[in-house]
């Protein structure tokens, strides 16, 4: 069967996703494989762990983080508290479509951002890592809209350096609830 033919259901859900998430590769359950997704030898993404090089060339390079084409002037962070409050982020910037979408859908979005209680699967605590990447999953995450970033290089503990995004202000923020965006504007005002 054609794919372009495939149920209601499945082209309901193909016509959902924005441009740059429906053109990107997918795994054998037909999840979107992110342009920063570690991916193996043998061609299987491992959802959780990101791609050090590619992330590093998305903030370098101003690309999506999750289509990986280029950024209009309005890009997203998703990040915790600590992304809003220092406007630095390890993970690279999105076009907004594809932030809003992974904040909002649990299917083929994030569902790292959907689960409150969600945990890296990995150890993180065997590499060195900036002092402002949590080792959890912060209870609350916001999406934040800027109209630039700059890379930085952040110089880790052990003396080697990461690769991080350095946001302008912050022109709107959402927090994300449960797969929905509430505004937060209160909090651009601390």
């Amino acid at each position: 069967m054609n794919p372009e033919q495939g149920s209601a259901i499945e082209r309901r859900r193909a016509a959902q996703l924005p441009p740059g998430i429906a053109a990107l590769p997918r795994d054998a359950r037909g999840y979107p494989i992110s342009f920063v997704t570690a991916v193996g030898p043998d061609g299987t993404p491992d959802f959780t762990e990101l791609d050090g090089p590619r992330r590093a060339r998305a903030i370098v390079e101003h690309l999506c983080g999750l289509c990986g084409r280029a950024l209009p002037l309005v890009r997203a962070v998703i990040g915790g508290p600590q992304v809003v409050e220092h406007h630095l982020a390890m993970d690279p910037p999105m076009c907004v479509p594809c932030a809003v979408f992974a904040a909002t859908h649990a299917a083929a979005g994030c569902p790292f951002l959907l689960m409150p209680a969600a945990r890296f699967r990995k150890d993180r605590g065997t590499r060195p890592s900036s002092p402002l990447v949590a080792k959890e999953r912060p209870q609350t995450m916001y999406l934040a809209r800027t109209f630039a970033h700059e890379a930085i290089r952040l110089r880790l503990p052990d003396g080697s350096e990461e690769v991080m995004a350095l946001c302008d202000r912050w022109t709107s923020l959402e927090e994300i609830r449960a797969g929905r965006l509430a505004d937060a504007r209160h909090l651009l005002s601390r």
